[in-house]
């Protein structure tokens, strides 16, 4: 069956992610060292109880003035946020083939982004019609309630889906549900998977 409903990961796919660009210049707005940062964000759990909907994107904002000093604005440390964000336009191409159908974000990601995502990345923003972040799920892949709750966003059953992720484990979960998922390989191997379901 043709898919219905399109999901495509963020960091990795849509855009490639640089953490450590995103360390270097919160650092440097705080006066910090970024291995300071990193400890203090990553190796503390703290990202990842936030991808999991631990804080809301002012609560996220007031944590991070809190254990690292930041003394800039909010719209400030949005822009820096989402700033270790790259969009890859060869994605975003492969993204405009299905611009007719359902499509979703699917991320393991914070309210901080998701609140900077439609200023700041005005161009993967505007390609989906859903954003299905863990932050709203309350569950990150490859748990099965995630890929539920991102479904019921688009009111679409798992044999209706297409998923493409960067991690074989995320593909894998997919799979068992019986969603038709791929590996990315690069936006011109997306480019012509899309292509070619949308012939089939």
């Amino acid at each position: 069956m043709k898919p219905r409903v399109f999901l495509f990961d963020l960091g990795g796919v849509v855009c490639r992610f640089h953490r450590e660009r995103r360390l270097k210049i919160l650092g440097e707005a705080c006066g910090l060292p970024a291995e300071r940062v990193d400890e203090e964000l990553y190796s503390s759990g703290l990202i990842s109880s936030w991808d999991g909907g631990s804080g809301n994107a002012q609560e996220v904002e007031e944590e991070i003035r809190r254990r690292l000093g930041y003394p800039g604005t909010s719209a400030e440390l949005r822009s820096i946020w989402c700033g270790a964000f790259e969009p890859d336009p060869d994605v975003l191409a492969a993204a405009d083939l299905v611009r007719s159908y359902r499509t979703a974000l699917f991320t393991d990601n914070d309210a901080l982004l998701l609140s900077g995502l439609p200023r700041h990345l005005a161009d993967v923003d505007d390609r989906f019609d859903v954003l299905a972040f863990s932050c709203v799920l309350r569950a990150t892949k490859p748990a099965p309630e995630a890929f539920a709750g991102a479904l019921g966003l688009l009111d679409a059953t798992a044999q209706e889906a297409f998923f493409v992720d960067d991690r074989e484990a995320n593909v894998r979960a997919a799979r068992e549900l019986g969603i038709t998922a791929v590996l990315f390989e690069g936006g011109p191997a997306l480019h012509r998977t899309l292509e070619e379901l949308l012939a089939d």
